[in-house]
């Protein structure tokens, strides 16, 4: 290409990216994958920071469609800006004009890719913005540790540790592992019993997706997870996380899936995050690709749009148990990183994580008593991009307990009414 052409690996993505940058203006000239774009943020958010402290947030000016910028290209520039440091793009806006906004794990994220912008695409003004929500804080997008979120409570929440032993586990792993591996998306995956159609957001007919039957191996496992099911378990997904791979955060759908949903982790433990939308945090919860985990909403400030999230620790062999109020009004996804921060001090690097996540299908609406999440009460709930065609829905229907994915998002970004009944006890 020479130059000015910029040549970069997608750390993240897994992808190798060729981009030409002329005059500033970035596009993409071949790439070996086609990239998830990260979620969509809301520009009415965002302002000029009140004084120069850096913030996770960068406004791009002279960036946007009307400049030949397009999303595509923009988060590629992004990505070869940020891949050596392993900086998450968590957020994006591509202006129609030509402003357009970026959102980073953290502050410090945001000034190495601002700093390399400024010599990258010299077109672009690049500066800091704030998120009206947020203030001027400029911390992690995520909890700092476990620990710091030990006070908030999910009801309906249980982790059961050594439900299997370590040569259980090494059996169950050995028996997957001989198995066929579905490696149509990022990460493995294998569906037993059923399987959800993303391309009409329910349940899919038996066919190929799945096999009819649970595994053998699987049996005696099956067994016990529904002895502390609301429901005998008749859906299996087993997934694959090697380090650094996530899942967006979501909810199940509900009227796919009865109450209670079991996950075993086997291999390595892992982080899970729990964020549940605050009353009065309306707007519509479409269902998309599996992005990186977004930073959380906004805190809640009286009524003000925001979410209560938690994290907690799986470790290996433990069985995580969601129902009633945890199951339908909180979203649960793993953030894509290589460590987990259990501590002040103490972090913990990734390894292999296998899950086995348990459900019971069922194939009538929904009457629950969390609206917001629900897709028989709530349509909104459930809005499938028009961008997401029906082979890309289905090459991205694997997840861990991920059927009807909802994906986080600013608040902000919301148009529709969406409230919440007042909490009440787990079902």
């Amino acid at each position: 290409l020479g130059p000015p052409a910029l040549v970069g690996r997608c750390a993240r993505a897994g992808a190798v990216v060729v981009m030409s940058i002329v005059d500033g203006a970035a596009s993409i000239v071949a790439s070996d994958r086609d990239a998830e774009l990260p979620p969509l943020l809301d520009p009415s958010a965002f302002r000029r920071p009140k004084g120069r402290r850096p913030t996770r947030h960068l406004y791009l000016a002279n960036c946007g469609r009307s400049c030949g910028d397009s999303a595509e290209s923009v988060f590629a520039a992004l990505q070869v800006a940020a891949a050596a440091d392993g900086v998450d793009v968590v957020g994006l806006h591509v202006g129609a004009a030509g402003v357009s906004y970026a959102s980073f794990g953290n502050a410090d994220g945001a000034a190495i890719v601002r700093q390399r912008l400024a010599a990258e695409a010299p077109r672009w003004v690049v500066c800091y913005a704030e998120l009206l929500e947020e203030g001027t804080t400029s911390g992690p997008a995520v909890p700092a540790s476990i620990a710091s979120t030990a006070d908030i409570e999910v009801p309906g929440l249980r982790i059961i540790p050594g439900f299997v032993s370590d040569a259980e586990a090494e059996a169950l792993l050995l028996e997957i592992d001989q198995r066929a591996w579905d490696t149509s998306i990022k990460r493995r995956v294998q569906h037993y019993g059923h399987a959800f159609d993303y391309a009409r957001l329910r349940l899919a007919e038996q066919g190929d997706w799945a096999e009819a039957r649970l595994p053998e191996f699987s049996r005696g496992v099956v067994e016990r997870v529904s002895a502390v099911m609301p429901h005998p378990v008749d859906q299996l997904t087993i997934n694959e996380y090697q380090p650094g791979v996530g899942i967006a955060s979501h909810c199940d759908a509900h009227s796919s899936f009865e109450d209670g949903i079991a996950a075993l982790t086997l291999g390595s433990g892992i982080a899970m995050e729990f964020r549940k939308p605050v009353l009065g945090s309306g707007g519509k919860v479409s269902v998309g690709r599996h992005h990186r985990l977004a930073p959380p909403p906004p805190k809640a400030d009286g009524d003000d749009c925001g979410a209560l999230q938690k994290s907690v620790w799986l470790p290996a062999n433990s069985l995580l148990v969601m129902t009633g109020e945890a199951r339908y009004a909180w979203q649960h996804g793993i953030a894509w990183r290589k460590t987990d921060r259990i501590a002040d001090g103490e972090i913990v690097p990734r390894g292999r994580r296998v899950s086995m996540t348990f459900r019971t299908a069922r194939f009538m609406g929904c009457s629950c008593r969390w609206p917001t999440l629900c897709d028989t009460q709530n349509v909104e709930a459930h809005v499938l991009p028009s961008r997401v065609g029906a082979a890309a829905a289905v090459a991205e229907a694997s997840a861990d307990a991920d059927p009807a994915v909802v994906p986080t998002g600013s608040c902000a970004a919301r148009s529709s009414p969406c409230t919440e009944a007042a909490p009440v006890a787990a079902h």
